[in-house]
């Protein structure tokens, strides 16, 4: 019996913005904001990502001051980028809310597991008003390990007090989607560019499928 569904965050429930991110730093920036985002990922491998919510304030005013300085902004360039909030940028899948109060109908548990290098992925969540159909959601920050790591899954797991064999779980990642199976989930593959389902290989092509997939 399916008791939760899982959800990977990026790409699964939320998708970013590129053309508001575009917008807001190309009058600021000499880099596209693709290099921005590199930049940023290196320098999160290069000071830590942060673990909570002061951390990460800390994180991203002393990221913003390391680019400034770099291409000598002005003053007002500075404030505004810090100014920017990464939540701002995120969007919901237009299949993410239905599906998730159509398993909340069904009774069941809705938790999200992601890789995502922040904590503050409750707030990316409230953020695109879906926070409020989720019952659990784990970083791998906040956890201190990552998917595909048996690990990753083993901590939501016991956090939504389930057995393996009682979840379906989604990723848009495959070797995400092979660690799970081969804990016992229910693991479908997410992958929007694709036009229709493949159930007898487990993809999928859009959310709405999946409470169908948890009652049979």
């Amino acid at each position: 019996m399916i008791k939760a569904a899982i959800f990977d965050r990026n790409n699964v429930l939320i998708e970013y913005d590129f053309k508001y991110a575009q917008h807001y730093f190309e009058p600021l920036l000499p880099i596209s904001i693709f290099e921005l985002g590199n930049r940023w990922q290196t320098w999160g491998e290069t000071v830590g990502f942060p673990a909570n919510a002061a951390a990460e304030k800390q994180f991203w005013g002393g990221f913003w001051d390391q680019i400034s300085d770099e291409y000598n902004l002005s003053s007002e360039a500075r404030d505004k980028l810090h100014a920017f909030r990464y939540i701002d940028v995120l969007r919901p899948f237009p299949d993410a809310r239905p599906t998730l109060l159509a398993l909340r109908e069904l009774g069941l548990q809705i938790g999200v597991l992601s890789n995502f290098p922040l904590a503050t992925i409750e707030s990316s969540l409230a953020a695109v008003n879906l926070l409020d159909c989720v019952d659990v959601a784990l970083s791998s920050t906040n956890i201190g390990v990552a998917k595909p790591n048996a690990e990753a899954y083993q901590h939501i797991a016991q956090a939504m007090h389930i057995d393996y064999p009682e979840a379906v779980f989604i990723d848009d990642t495959l070797v995400h989607i092979q660690a799970a199976r081969e804990l016992g989930m229910h693991a479908y593959l997410l992958d929007r560019q694709q036009a229709e389902h493949d159930l007898a290989s487990g993809l999928i092509c859009e959310l709405t499928i999946i409470p169908e997939l948890c009652q049979r």
